[in-house]
This record gives structure tokens, C-alpha cells and sequence, in this order.
């Protein structure tokens, strides 16, 4: 499972820099930025980054959330407060559980944090196949970027710290993947299911299903891929 660490549209380069050397400390190489608002790799961000230039230099840089996760098979959004965008927000310290009942079934998982200002934004969080929080005693003063990037790396370290070779390089969007993402084969059937039916995308039937379908362990969540298969032959005389 690789790890892959999303900042939306961060505006201070220190920020940029303590986030990329969180992610450095904890096992983690991988950050993408979606329409940065600073120079990730200006000289504060370098400076805060100390030894973690790398991370920086290979980070790569989209124009929208969607492009920035398109080659993952799972997007889990942070949000610091309840928004009615979701019924459902997840304590951090369950997502490394969530992540490993999935098994074999996840390449690439992102995890998405918005600006300093007011994180991500509604539509960002629609976007999101789970959404995550970390419990606080008050809203305020609430954690920062890079404080938020950190408390996540530390907690998702048990997947990674003993997972990284020394020479593994951070990966590039669209490179070929060594393994097959059935997570996203899944997916794409229950949205096809969802279609045929008639249940619009931005019904809240719709967002539930396909939420509590992320939810799923390996195990289930092979058996509603067979499911889908038997549905695809029936109704599409198809099973791919």
C-alpha cells in the first residue's frame, strides 16, 4: 500500500516545509499539491523542510483534487469540523484498521488536507471517498496545516515505517501500478449499478451507498464483486 500525502491549495511555504518533513520522519515520500498558493520550493519552505528537500523537489504539482487523486483507489479527506456535505467522519486512530481490512484490494491511498484558512472545501470533501477527523478537546485553537499533516503521518506510521525500502523513489501520477486496483474496479460497477437504477450522483442515497461501500472489508467487499459480476452478465452481457 503506498501512501500518499494531498495539500490543497496551502498558502505558506513553512507549512509546505514542516509538512514534507513530517511525511519524511514517518516513512512517507509521496506528497502532491493542488493549486499551491506559495513557492513549495521557495526558501522557507526549504529551510523548514531540513533534510527533506527531496520530498519537495519530487512533489508534484495539479491543477484540481480530481487529477491529484485519479490514479488512487481510495481518498480520504480530512475535516477538522461537521459539515453536512457527509453523514459520516471517521477518528483518525480507526483509519489504520480501515486501511488494512481492505487487504490487498488498495494500491494507493490518498490522504487530502485543504488550506490553512478553511481547509478543504465542500465540493473537495464530496469528493473524498471517506472523510477523517482528529479528535480535540475544543474547535479552538485548532491545529494547523502542518501540525494536521504530522498527527496523520504519525498515526498511519505503523503501515509505513516498516514498509519502506531505502530506495524507493516517490511515485509519479499514471505510472504503470504492479498490482491490479480491484478497489477501483469496484467502484466503477457500483456506479454503473447506480446509474441503471437511476440514482442521480448528488442524491444523498447515492453518496451513502458508495461511502458505507468503502467501508467494506476484503472480504465483503469480494463478495459484492462477485455480485457485480453476475448483475454485469445479466443486465449488460458483460463481466469486466
Amino acid at each position: 500500500m503506498e501512501i500518499v500525502f494531498i495539500l490543497s491549495s496551502p498558502a505558506r511555504e513553512e507549512n509546505v516545509g514542516a509538512a514534507a518533513r513530517a511525511l519524511k520522519t514517518m516513512g512517507i515520500d509521496w506528497l502532491r499539491l493542488v493549486n499551491p498558493l506559495c513557492d513549495h520550493l521557495g526558501d522557507r519552505a526549504l529551510a523548514t523542510a531540513h533534510g527533506s528537500r527531496d520530498v519537495l523537489e519530487n512533489a508534484e504539482v495539479f491543477s484540481s483534487l480530481p487529477e491529484a487523486a485519479a490514479d488512487l483507489s481510495l481518498l480520504i479527506g480530512s475535516a477538522a469540523k461537521k459539515r453536512n456535505i457527509r453523514e459520516d467522519r471517521h477518528p483518525l486512530n480507526e483509519l489504520p484498521a480501515i486501511l488494512k481490512s481492505k487487504g490487498d484490494l488498495l494500491h494507493r491511498v490518498g490522504i487530502a488536507f485543504g488550506g490553512e484558512e478553511s481547509g478543504l472545501s465542500n465540493r473537495e470533501l464530496d469528493q473524498c471517498d471517506l472523510l477523517t477527523t482528529i479528535p480535540m478537546a475544543r474547535q479552538y485553537p485548532s491545529l494547523n496545516l502542518a501540525q494536521a499533516v504530522m498527527v496523520y503521518a504519525s498515526t498511519l506510521s505503523e503501515l509505513t515505517l516498516d514498509n519502506t525500502p531505502e530506495n524507493q523513489r516517490p511515485v509519479k501520477a499514471g505510472e504503470q501500478k504492479v498490482v491490479a486496483d480491484e478497489l477501483n474496479v469496484v467502484k466503477e460497477k457500483a456506479l454503473q449499478i447506480l446509474s441503471d437504477v437511476e440514482i442521480p450522483d448528488d442524491h444523498i442515497i447515492h453518496r451513502r451507498i458508495m461511502e458505507r461501500l468503502m467501508m467494506l472489508d476484503q472480504d465483503d467487499m469480494h463478495l459484492f464483486h462477485s455480485f457485480c459480476k453476475f448483475y454485469l452478465k445479466k443486465y449488460h452481457g458483460r463481466v469486466k
